[in-house]
């Protein structure tokens, strides 16, 4: 018996744990289908940067580099994958005050930013960047952008302005018919199509500022999470598959394509809303995960604020692993694993000594305010 109860107590604290590691036991109705994507975008986002070392050792014009651009371009599609699932998960909530919003919601992503980018510049120029002389200079250099040694963060700014535009959008996106909010979605993709396109007959709409905005992406994240029909899916299924057969037929037979395949271009709007709608469907019945997805879902934003410093620092420079290690395929799986393994060790770690203790920090100045 008493070995019998050593095991159960074992089993439950080991339980506990795991459920406190990965942030808590999943509720019911939880949707998984967005821990899949945030399970899929942060693989990408490490594929993507590792690839981009690899295609610097590739020569151009090859197959191999041709392979490649094909890989870069599907693995590219974590940019909008992570705006997608911020747009399904904020812009639905209702009569949540602006103020609410900021105070629990903003501060989720802005704490960690805050922590990491303050890590990255002292990891690079030293602790004495923080003494209160250089305050207002930190703080100048926040806002006006990425860090030299974090160009990623980029991805971070678009975050944090979309959470600062969420509470406008949702008054916007919640007091519209879904059959209006369809035609919206169309409009977006038939001008982005204008301004991606039509500099090819030499001609410029002028659109950039507004069809460029990751906004466009943010929204199509909410419409598909629960305001599109099982019609308007299958079109962007069917417009994904479309969209990477004709990327590939670009990437083999043309050499200029950077400003037409990427970032907010429909073909990338298409592939990655594919992409969204493949995991809903493959998820749509599922209530709950292993622990690698719940791990990974869990520090997905942690991954992606540590995992530049890791791979180029820890597993480059410290551990000396190269791309072409084994070759480009077996360098690549290689440093793309570890990056993942110790990008998700290093992010739990920075999570439970800084930002939790931060955010916690926070709350409390929070309802000590509202006393």
């Amino acid at each position: 018996m008493g070995g019998n109860h050593t095991g159960t107590v074992a089993e439950i604290g080991a339980e506990r744990f795991w459920n406190r590691l990965a942030g808590g036991a999943w509720q019911p109705g939880r949707r998984v289908y967005l821990d899949v994507l945030r399970l899929l975008a942060t693989v990408f986002v490490v594929c993507v940067h590792t690839l981009e070392l690899a295609r610097t050792q590739l020569a151009p014009g090859t197959v191999s580099f041709q392979v490649a651009e094909v890989f870069h371009f599907v693995f590219l599609s974590c940019n909008l994958l992570f705006i997608m699932i911020s747009g399904a998960l904020l812009l639905p909530v209702k009569g949540e005050r602006v103020g609410t919003f900021f105070a629990r919601r903003f501060s989720k992503v802005a704490v960690p930013f805050f922590v990491y980018y303050i890590l990255y510049v002292c990891a690079k120029e030293g602790v004495g960047v923080l003494a209160p002389d250089y305050w207002l200079t930190f703080l100048k250099r926040i806002l006006s952008g990425p860090p030299v040694e974090a160009p990623h963060f980029w991805l971070i700014y678009i975050i944090l302005w979309l959470y600062v535009l969420t509470p406008f959008l949702r008054y916007l996106v919640q007091n519209i018919l879904d059959g209006v909010l369809a035609g919206v979605v169309a409009v977006l993709f038939f001008v982005s199509a204008l301004d991606t396109y039509l500099p090819l007959l030499g001609m410029d709409v002028h659109l950039s500022p507004v069809v460029d905005s990751y906004a466009c992406v943010f929204v199509l994240g909410y419409f598909l999470s629960g305001r599109c029909t099982r019609r308007a899916e299958n079109l962007m299924l069917a417009g994904g598959i479309a969209s990477f057969a004709v990327t590939c037929y670009i990437f083999f037979n043309h050499g200029w394509y950077d400003d037409y395949v990427y970032n907010t271009a429909p073909t990338m709007m298409l592939f990655s809303a594919a992409l969204f709608v493949g995991a809903k469907r493959f998820a749509e019945h599922k209530t709950g995960g292993g622990i690698v997805l719940r791990l990974v879902s869990r520090y997905s934003f942690s991954i992606l604020l540590i995992h530049w410093a890791v791979l180029h620092v820890v597993v480059k420079d410290l551990l000396h692993v190269d791309v072409m290690s084994g070759g480009v395929v077996g360098g690549c799986l290689l440093m793309i694993s570890l990056t993942l393994v110790l990008s998700l060790i290093g992010g739990m770690v920075i999570d439970f000594v800084l930002v939790q203790p931060l955010q916690r920090a926070l709350e409390a100045c929070v309802r000590w305010r509202k006393r």
